[in-house]
């Protein structure tokens, strides 16, 4: 009886012990719950989500042959680190051609420049000289008509003269008949002894004097024509004078015209100057770009970090834009985070975040929101959805949510582009 009744004491103990283990389970499992549905509803969290980070693809600028690979994969750079070399001979020589078309149009410049003043001077002189050649001969054909004119009217009087010497000459030789058929009267009469001889000797000596008046006469009809021819010969001359000083006058007119024609030689050379400017300034471009050839014949890193993607080798012929490698910058990467929309309803910038790595079971990186993207991810995708076609189903879109890591998460490099995360983020 004894051995029963301790038995059926035990049993109940034991029921009792399994009743409050379940009770505590339950309370536990309760709480639990409770606990759950509280970190739920203050924080969202998703498993579409990857570390990024700034990738720097490496290419070339140049076409040319690689001369020397400094780098191998995933080695870390700094930045202005020499990665690859390409053969520079063929842009040396370039250079050095560029410096010697940059000496050659700087040479044709200062050449231009002397030419200027040098043509602007002498056509002015020119135009100075034919302006005071054509006042000279403008002076010379006016007083060559004036002496012409002069002539004229002497050849004028000249003639005026002979006219009444020839009057003259006709006047004594009506004088000299007449004398003369008194002269013959009165020797008739002297011979009838009806005169005296005083009044024949009269009569002779008027004839005489008749004779010599005429003679006289005809001297100045001579002397008058000898004047007139050389009056005449003076006007023919003198016109002559005349002609050739207005030939002079035209010939310093076009002289002239040609000087002032000459004065747009000093555009002309203005003009070369320009152009001999704009050609230095053209060298001096091929100069600074032959230059930058050869300074990219160096391909340096752009930014510090991981080398990745290397698809350059020695000897290798690359075409400008060539990919060649890129460099990852570790120090900068952050979570891309494609939620719901439907999660992000309290999520805004700052709010704090906890990121676990798949590749890194168990380590929890601290970050912060730092953005919502602007739309949702199926909006910048290649082939946006159409939804205006009537057959319209709704689906939950993901926008993008960047979260960055607190300062020294990152810092021994453990995260990677690519590599899956899931984010928590705290919302209350």
């Amino acid at each position: 009886m004894m051995i029963e009744h301790w038995t059926q004491r035990h049993i109940s103990r034991q029921r009792l012990f399994v009743l409050i283990a379940i009770a505590l389970l339950f309370l536990g499992a309760l709480g639990y719950a409770a606990y759950l549905l509280h970190y739920w509803r203050s924080h969202v969290s998703t498993d579409d989500a990857y570390v990024t980070a700034h990738l720097a693809p490496v290419s070339a600028r140049i076409p040319g042959t690689v001369l020397e690979v400094r780098v191998n994969d995933n080695e870390a750079v700094k930045v202005g680190d020499i990665l690859v070399r390409l053969d520079p001979k063929d842009f040396e020589v370039a250079l050095e051609q560029a410096r010697a078309a940059a000496d050659s149009a700087k040479a044709d410049l200062e050449n231009a420049l002397l030419n200027v003043p040098l043509t602007d001077e002498t056509t002015r002189s020119l135009v100075q000289q034919s302006e005071a050649a054509e006042a000279g001969a403008n002076e010379a054909s006016q007083v060559a008509t004036h002496d012409l004119e002069e002539r004229r009217g002497q050849l004028k009087a000249n003639e005026a003269a002979e006219a009444a010497a020839k009057s003259a000459v006709r006047m004594a030789e009506a004088d000299l008949e007449r004398a003369r058929l008194d002269r013959d009267r009165f020797k008739e009469l002297l011979q009838a002894q009806m005169i005296a001889q005083m009044d024949y000797d009269h009569a002779d000596a008027a004839l005489k004097s008749a004779q010599a008046a005429l003679e006289v006469a005809r001297q100045k009809v001579d002397q008058a024509h000898e004047q007139t021819l050389q009056a005449a010969a003076a006007v023919r001359s003198q016109t002559s004078t005349l002609a050739q000083s207005r030939r002079r006058e035209q010939e310093a007119g076009a002289a002239l015209a040609t000087a002032r024609s000459q004065r747009q030689q000093v555009k002309v050379r203005q003009a070369q100057v320009d152009a001999a400017r704009s050609r230095v300034g053209q060298a001096l471009a091929n100069l600074q770009q032959a230059e930058l050839n050869l300074d990219y014949t160096t391909i340096k890193s752009p930014v510090g970090g991981r080398v990745t993607k290397k698809t350059v080798e020695i000897g290798q012929v690359i075409q400008a834009g060539q990919p060649l490698l890129s460099i990852v910058d570790l120090d900068d990467v952050w979570v891309v985070a494609n939620y719901k929309e439907t999660a992000l309803t309290n999520v805004r910038p700052g709010q704090r975040a906890t990121v676990e790595v798949d590749t890194y079971p168990g380590a929890v990186f601290k970050a912060r929101v730092d953005s919502i993207q602007a739309g949702s991810g199926a909006v910048f995708s290649l082939l946006p959805p159409e939804n205006a076609t009537g057959n319209f189903v709704k689906v939950v879109q993901r926008v993008p949510v960047k979260i960055v890591f607190e300062p020294g998460e990152n810092s021994r490099h453990l995260l990677v582009p690519g590599m899956s995360v899931v984010p928590t983020i705290e919302i209350r």
